[in-house]
C-alpha cells in the first residue's frame, strides 16, 4: 500500500505497527503538542526562517554542530574580519533586553555561562566587538536550545517573533560572512 504524497509512515505506539499521519501531526505528536499549534508554527515565516539559517550557521560557521563552550573560539576568531557596526544593534538589543532578570531566566532556563554575566554587568558600550559577537551568538544558541529542547509550547515560539527574526538576521550576516571568506555553498548547490 503507498503512502499519499502529503502523509509520512509512524509507528503506533499501541501496536507497533506503521500508520500514517499528515507532517504537522506526526510533528505534534513528537513534540506532544496539538496539531492546531504545529499548523501555527509551519504557517508562521518567522519559524521556518530561523530553523533554515540555523542550519546553515551551524553548518557553515561551527562545521555542523555548536557546543556553549566553541561559541568564545569563534568570536575571538571571527569578530576581527566583521565590521563593529553590522551586528551593533541586534547584539545591543540583547543586551538590553537580558538586563531583565526574568527574561535573562527564560533565556537560560538554569544554565549558567561566567562570561555571558560578566558582559551583561557591564555598560554595552564597554564591550569589546569580540564580546558583543560572542552575546549575539550565545542568545542565538540559546534561543535554538530552547527552541528545539525547552519545554515550551510550540505556540510559544511565535510570542519571541521580534527577537527571533533578529536572531534570523544576525545569522544571514554571519553565514554571508563565512560563506565571502570560505566560499563553499555555491558548488553544493551545482
Amino acid at each position: 500500500m503507498r503512502t499519499p504524497p502529503n502523509q509520512l509512515p509512524c509507528w503506533t505506539e499501541r501496536t507497533n505497527m506503521p500508520t500514517t499521519a499528515t507532517f504537522h501531526s506526526w510533528l505534534g505528536t513528537l513534540f506532544g503538542h496539538s496539531e492546531s499549534q504545529v499548523l501555527l508554527l509551519l504557517d508562521n515565516k518567522t519559524a521556518l526562517q530561523f530553523l533554515v539559517a540555523w542550519s546553515l550557521f551551524e553548518s557553515k560557521c561551527f562545521a555542523g554542530y555548536v557546543r556553549a563552550p566553541d561559541i568564545a573560539q569563534y568570536a575571538q576568531r571571527t569578530a576581527p574580519s566583521i565590521g563593529p557596526a553590522a551586528l551593533r544593534d541586534a547584539a545591543a538589543h540583547f543586551h538590553a533586553r537580558y538586563q531583565d532578570r526574568k527574561r535573562f531566566e527564560n533565556l537560560m532556563h538554569g544554565h549558567k555561562d561566567q562570561r555571558l554575566l560578566a558582559l551583561l554587568g557591564r555598560p554595552f558600550d564597554e564591550l569589546t566587538s569580540e564580546d558583543r559577537l560572542f552575546l549575539l551568538v550565545f542568545v542565538v544558541f540559546r534561543y535554538r536550545n530552547n527552541i528545539f529542547h525547552g519545554n515550551k509550547g510550540v505556540e510559544s515560539w511565535l510570542f519571541y517573533r521580534e527577537q527571533i527574526q533578529i536572531c534570523v538576521q544576525a545569522m544571514q550576516i554571519l553565514v554571508s560572512h563565512a560563506e565571502q571568506t570560505t566560499p563553499t555553498m555555491k558548488d553544493e548547490a551545482a
